[in-house]
């Protein structure tokens, strides 16, 4: 086998889901607080954010809507058919709110887990690429949320952005003078 196989010959190759076991829950809560949505729509929008990478099947949504909708964390806005349309119920806004707050730096690290596993697997060249594709997503997608921060939020993120630049000047600096190895 050589590196020039098309990846339709590796299609039958199933990657593991990337999403932290119970992070789904928390994922719908936030969708239903912004808007009512069915569990046909929910899918449609996961695989919609994820540019189509990640596809929730109604074997994992059904359920999870039917123990929500049982803890009283949704409930349904309108049924026509076999068809509902979920909200989130005050309880479950509430909850959001004391989860949002509690799990944002955990579920972070939970969500980087998987990725900084299999980054420990690649070689050094795949490493690479692997990290570059990482920071080309993480640039587009703050450059997409910029313009909805406010100008004290803006303010905030710039310092952390000034750092990473001066990461990268140094690294960029290193491999110009042939000098990558840490002293």
């Amino acid at each position: 086998m050589n590196d020039e196989t098309p990846e339709k010959d590796c299609e039958h190759l199933s990657m593991p889901q990337s999403i932290p076991r119970g992070l789904l829950r928390h994922i719908v809560q936030r969708l239903l607080r912004s808007q009512e949505m069915t569990g046909t729509d929910i899918m449609q929008h996961l695989r919609d954010l994820t540019d189509g990478e990640w596809n929730p099947s109604p074997g994992s949504i059904y359920p999870m809507l039917s123990s929500l909708e049982d803890e009283g964390i949704i409930e349904a806005a309108s049924t026509e058919g076999r068809s509902k349309t979920y909200r989130l119920t005050k309880e479950g806004k509430m909850q959001l709110a004391r989860v949002i707050k509690h799990m944002t730096g955990e579920v972070g690290e939970k969500t980087r887990l998987g990725p900084r596993l299999w980054e420990k697997l690649l070689d050094p060249e795949e490493r690479v690429r692997f990290h570059l594709h990482g920071m080309k997503h993480s640039i587009e997608s703050l450059d997409s949320v910029s313009a909805s921060l406010t100008q004290k939020q803006q303010q905030q993120l710039l310092p952390h952005l000034q750092e990473m630049e001066e990461g990268l000047a140094l690294l960029i600096d290193k491999l110009n003078t042939g000098v990558t190895k840490n002293v």
